[in-house]
């Protein structure tokens, strides 16, 4: 009776994490970052009224769709994280942007969200950590383009969006600062 009792509880322990995982594997974890249907067509077509640097900005972030997401990444030939593709983008038009999403908000203009121009920045609180941010490129139609995370890549975002909506922090631009 001894050695059944361990057996036992080892099979009924094994069984428990058994039906832990396969019920992991039927709840699928939402991916927080949603592609959207908006083509780069649809972006380029509204730009002709932009400033050239506005222009560099989203055109550099176009270029840059599905480039990989690499943390401390800003290049193109390295991939992305997503303030490194803000800092590229930025420098390609002549200007200047702290490399850390909490400088950028810090530092870029506060822009409302109802006048955000193409070229503008996008920050979103990311839930469960306090502190940092997760930052995109405004590029129009309610759209924006950002580097997602870890095994993701550059790619168009909707503001509207559930999960974007609800985590917006703010805006910022570095025009007319």
């Amino acid at each position: 009776m001894k050695k059944k009792l361990p057996r036992i509880i080892l099979t009924l322990f094994f069984s428990f994490l058994m039906g832990c995982a396969h019920q992991a594997q039927l709840i699928p974890k939402p991916h927080p970052f949603p592609e959207q249907k908006v083509t780069t067509q649809q972006i380029e077509g509204q730009l002709q009224n932009l400033t050239k640097k506005r222009k560099t900005i989203v055109l550099h972030a176009i270029e840059n769709l599905d480039q990989p997401y690499i943390w401390g990444g800003k290049s193109p030939g390295q991939g992305f994280d997503c303030s490194g593709l803000v800092v590229y983008t930025h420098e390609q038009a002549g200007l200047w942007v702290p490399r850390t999403t909490k400088e950028q908000f810090k530092n870029g203009r506060p822009v409302s969200r109802q006048v955000l121009v193409p070229g503008d920045l996008v920050f979103f609180n990311i839930p469960g950590k306090k502190t940092s941010l997760h930052v995109g490129i405004f590029v129009g139609r309610e759209q924006f383009i950002h580097a997602p995370g870890h095994g993701r890549r550059v790619r168009i975002a909707s503001l509207n969006n559930t999960y974007f909506n609800r985590n917006f922090k703010g805006a910022r631009s570095y025009f007319g600062k």
